[in-house]
């Protein structure tokens, strides 16, 4: 049985945010809108979801760490006893509750750097795609230790520097404003990783290709998955001449598959010391 915590303890450790920290407020309601819309353009998630399945161990009890609208719920599941969905977003939560109302899932709406929950009760946490979106990684790290069993198993994908890296171009032809997220790079990421409580780290850095017949459909899918409104905040209303520059600046990168969009994807596998 999955523990969430009674009070309003504060249980991550208190590092100050820094000055580039990501609004949660805006994340949360960025994705709370996308619910409903996100599986349409969440071709990349599904397919490091999958990969990322493949490197889980079973386990009495997983918790999924930015759960999204559940779509690896029924998979996850038959991998544990007890399967416990953490999201920022409220209506991804109330998304995937609906979707996968048919399974026992403990639902809870929660932030990765202050777990609800109380500690050394999970035998494995599955995350994928999701901890780019924190303020500070090397907490949200330590509070997935904190509530793994000892010998507990965290896997997670994330972002790195160099993702969409085609539209980033692209969009210097248009203006010289923030228009895509910026990431971590590899060498920040292992450090945080080499620096936390974990043992055994693993970490494989794949490229992942998307292809697209125009920018707009690529515009679209990032628009349905509400993943690129931090970087877009600030950045205005796109007019004709503006959709226009940003369409022959990307033609740069077109093949015979379409117009390439590359993510760095970062596969992470970790261990809790026994």
């Amino acid at each position: 049985m999955i523990k969430p915590l009674t009070d309003n303890k504060i249980v991550a450790k208190n590092h100050s945010a820094p000055a580039t920290a990501i609004d949660k407020q805006l994340i949360s309601g960025a994705f709370s809108n996308s619910a409903a819309s996100y599986d349409s353009g969440a071709a990349l998630q599904r397919k490091v979801g999958n990969l990322l399945l493949e490197k889980l161990d079973n386990g009495a009890n997983i918790l999924d760490l930015g759960t999204g609208p559940g779509y690896f719920t029924s998979a996850l599941h038959d991998k544990c006893q007890q399967l416990s969905g953490i999201d920022i977003a409220p209506e991804m939560i109330e998304f995937a509750k609906n979707r996968n109302k048919h399974l026992p899932v403990t639902w809870m709406v929660g932030d990765a750097e202050m777990l609800p929950l109380e500690g050394k009760q999970l035998d494995a946490i599955f995350s994928s795609l999701m901890l780019q979106w924190v303020h500070q990684l090397p907490v949200a790290i330590e509070e997935a230790y904190r509530v793994l069993k000892p010998g507990g198993q965290f896997v997670f994908s994330t972002l790195l520097d160099g993702t969409l890296f085609e539209l980033s171009q692209a969009w210097m032809q248009v203006d010289n404003k923030q228009h895509v997220n910026t990431f971590l790079s590899q060498e920040t990421l292992e450090n945080v990783l080499t620096n936390s409580s974990f043992v055994d780290v693993v970490v494989d850095v794949t490229p992942q290709v998307i292809y697209y017949d125009s920018v707009i459909a690529l515009m679209r899918d990032l628009k349905a998955i509400g993943a690129n409104k931090t970087a877009q905040k600030n950045a205005g209303l796109m007019g004709r001449g503006a959709l226009k520059k940003l369409a022959h600046g990307y033609e740069t990168f077109r093949t015979s598959q379409g117009l390439s969009a590359t993510y760095q994807v970062a596969y992470c596998v970790l261990r809790k010391p026994l």
